[in-house]
C-alpha cells in the first residue's frame, strides 16, 4: 500500500514562525519611522496654522499703533492668557478657531468654531499656543511671539501626556514677530528642557524678561 505523498507547496512549522519572526522584526522597525513621520507631518500643519496666527496679529497691530495685543483685547477683557490675547483677531482678522489647535496637545487639541459671541472665542481647551505679550511689529525679528505651549514653567517635557510634551521634548515650534517660523531642537535633559536662546544656546528663550525688557511677558494658554 502506498504511502500518501506530502503536499511539497505546504509550509513546515519551523518555515511558518521564520517568516512570523521576520515579519515581527520588520514592524518593529517600521513603527518608530511610521510614528516619527507622522509627527513630522503634524509638526509642518501645526507650524503653518502658527504662521496664520502671527499673520492675523500683525494685522491687528498695523490697525492699533504696530503694537501686539496687550494688557487688554478687543473686548475690553484683561489679557491674562494667551486666549485672551488672541482672542483680539476674531473674528476681524480671522475667522477659523481651528488654527489654534493642535491634535493630542494637553492644552488645546480641539475647538468647536464658535466665534459668534466673546465668551464663546477661544474658550479654555481651544488652544494650543502660548504668546509673548508686550511685543511690537517693530521688535527684533529673531525674537519668538508665538510658540508651543510649555508646562507653566517656561521649559517642555518627554511626556506626550503632559502640558508642554506636545512633541515628546524633542522640538518646540516657534514662529517670530515677522512671521517666520521653524522647528528648533530643545536644549537640556528629561522633562526640563527649555528652547535655547538665537544668541546664547545655553538660556531659555522663553525667560523673555532677560532680554525683551520688563513690559514683555510669556502667556500660555487658558487653564
Amino acid at each position: 500500500m502506498n504511502k500518501p505523498s506530502r503536499n511539497p507547496a505546504a509550509f513546515t512549522l519551523i518555515e511558518l514562525l521564520v517568516v512570523i519572526s521576520i515579519i515581527a522584526i520588520l514592524a518593529s522597525i517600521a513603527m518608530p519611522v511610521y510614528g516619527m513621520a507622522m509627527r513630522t507631518a503634524r509638526m509642518a500643519a501645526a507650524m503653518t496654522n502658527g504662521r496664520s496666527i502671527v499673520m492675523s496679529l500683525r494685522m491687528y497691530a498695523e490697525d492699533n499703533g504696530g503694537v501686539f495685543p496687550v494688557d487688554k483685547n478687543i473686548y475690553d477683557d484683561p489679557i491674562l492668557s494667551s486666549n485672551d490675547a488672541f482672542r483680539s483677531v476674531l473674528p476681524t482678522y480671522c475667522d477659523n478657531e481651528t488654527i489654534f489647535t493642535v491634535p493630542n496637545s494637553k492644552a488645546g487639541p480641539k475647538a468647536d468654531g464658535k466665534i459668534e459671541s466673546p465668551s464663546q472665542i477661544l474658550a479654555r481647551g481651544e488652544n494650543h499656543w502660548a504668546y509673548i505679550s508686550g511685543l511690537s511689529g517693530s521688535s527684533n525679528s529673531t525674537w519668538p511671539l508665538v510658540v508651543d505651549h510649555t508646562d507653566g514653567s517656561g521649559q517642555y517635557s518627554t511626556d506626550e501626556t503632559a502640558l508642554g510634551g506636545v512633541w515628546r521634548g524633542t522640538h518646540a515650534l516657534v514662529i517670530r514677530t515677522d512671521a517666520s517660523a521653524s522647528k528648533v531642537v530643545l536644549m537640556g535633559t528629561g522633562n526640563k528642557r527649555y528652547l535655547p536662546r538665537f544668541d546664547d544656546k545655553s538660556k531659555n528663550a522663553l525667560q523673555v524678561g532677560d532680554y525683551m525688557g520688563d513690559n514683555a511677558k510669556l502667556l500660555e494658554p487658558a487653564s
